[in-house]
This record gives structure tokens, C-alpha cells and sequence, in this order.
């Protein structure tokens, strides 16, 4: 873990106020934090407390209400449409406790995916870095097989193998664990601290398990939409 240097993320302040009807409703009040690379960071809190939210806005999925956010040292806030969409591309990886695989798709073109979206990476590359993704993940036997013939813990393994395939600065993962049994959750944790660890990579993952708190370098929890410990 790096120290005294830039942090790879710093927000200051983030709020975000979705409007229902005629009642405000703040689903983050005020947040702060700053996150360093090769951390792997977990969000907690009781539901509705602002997790997913949170990592939401961290990962340009949704604009905050006020606040600021950089990542890098870039304000993301001033970043157009189309910057903000080349940033997700090149710089962020995402991993959703639905899987979101392309069931028509083979395994290897489901990982494939991301890097062929990108110009600066050539065929034979991506091909290879999916070869050694589906080693490290230990699906290279069913590189070939759809969706649909995935047990939950293998699709969701592949759906973290796509997120990193293009080596992104950060990994989001939000409640990835969320429709696994306690063997496959354990699975895809020691997966992603495997790559945590060989890889620097800078993990941020919201969970409502208590178990799970073991992987983390930090907690970060919150209550109410209001950061209760973690920020540093």
C-alpha cells in the first residue's frame, strides 16, 4: 500500500438529495474519504444507509447533487459526456451482484468485451490477457460455454475477469456477493484479494456481511447517508 503520495480517490463533502414527490430524501449527507492505490476498501452500513450510492457517484455511474470528486487528481465533475465515458473505459472496472454477463456471448467474448471497446489495445493482446484471466480464475476449461451453463459463483468470476481484463486503475464492486452461498462468496473474495495483492489493484466493494470485513485493509461505514467511521 502506497503512502505520502497522492490519493488515488478524494471526495470532499458529497451529498446526494434524490426529490420524491414533495419529500427530500439524502441519500448522502456530507461524506469525506480519501482512498490510496492498492487499498482494498469495503463500504458498509445498514441498508438504505448509502452504500451502493456512494459507490455509485465514486464510479461515475451518477453525478452527486454537491460535492466534489477526484480521481487521480482529476476533477471528475468537469470531465464531459464523452470523457467521463473514455475515463469509465480506460481507468474503471465494475462488478454487479447481477452478474450483467451478455448471455449470448461465450465466456471468453464476455471478458473479451471491455478491451475490444478500447483503440489502443490490439487483438492478440486482450486474447492473451484473457487467456491468463481465465487461468487466474480457473475457468479456462469453460472459456467456451455460455451463460446459462455457468453455476452463480463461476458467472460471477467471470464477471470479475471482464472488470479487470483491461487492468483498471480501480475496481468497484457493488455487493458482488449478494446471490452466492457462503463457499462461492468466499471464492470470489479470495479472488479479489488476490488481485489486491499481486496486482495493486484498488478495490472498492460495498457489503452487508460482517464476515467479509476480514478482506478489507479499511472499512468505511456509514449510517443515514453520514460517514460514522473510515475516512482517514
Amino acid at each position: 500500500m502506497s503512502s505520502g503520495c497522492e490519493h488515488m480517490i478524494e471526495i470532499q463533502d458529497l451529498r446526494k438529495i434524490y426529490q420524491m414527490g414533495q419529500v427530500e430524501v439524502k441519500a448522502l449527507d456530507g461524506v469525506s474519504l480519501t482512498i490510496d492505490k492498492g487499498e482494498f476498501i469495503g463500504i458498509m452500513g445498514p441498508s438504505g444507509s448509502g452504500k451502493s450510492t456512494l459507490l455509485h457517484l465514486l464510479g461515475l455511474l451518477d453525478d452527486p447533487t454537491s460535492g466534489s470528486i477526484q480521481i487521480e487528481g482529476i476533477d471528475v465533475s468537469r470531465l464531459t459526456d464523452w470523457e467521463r465515458t473514455m475515463f469509465r473505459l480506460y481507468k474503471l472496472g465494475y462488478v454487479f451482484q447481477d452478474y450483467a454477463l451478455v448471455p449470448e456471448l461465450t465466456v471468453k467474448e464476455n471478458i473479451c468485451l471491455p478491451a475490444m471497446l478500447r483503440t489502443d489495445r490490439e487483438e492478440k493482446d486482450y486474447i492473451a490477457a484473457t487467456r491468463d484471466i481465465l487461468h487466474k480464475i480457473g475457468l479456462w476449461d469453460r472459456r467456451d460455454h455460455l451463460q446459462s451453463e455457468l453455476s452463480g459463483g463461476q458467472q460471477q468470476r467471470v464477471a470479475i475477469a471482464r472488470a479487470i481484463v483491461n487492468t483498471p486503475d480501480i475496481l468497484f464492486a457493488d455487493e458482488p456477493c449478494a446471490n452466492l452461498d457462503t463457499e462461492n462468496s468466499r471464492m470470489v473474495l479470495d479472488l479479489f484479494k488476490q488481485i489486491n495483492q499481486e496486482m495493486q489493484q484498488t478495490i472498492v466493494m460495498v457489503s452487508h456481511e460482517d464476515w467479509h470485513k476480514e478482506y478489507f485493509d479499511r472499512i468505511v461505514r456509514l449510517k443515514d447517508g453520514k460517514m460514522v467511521n473510515g475516512g482517514r
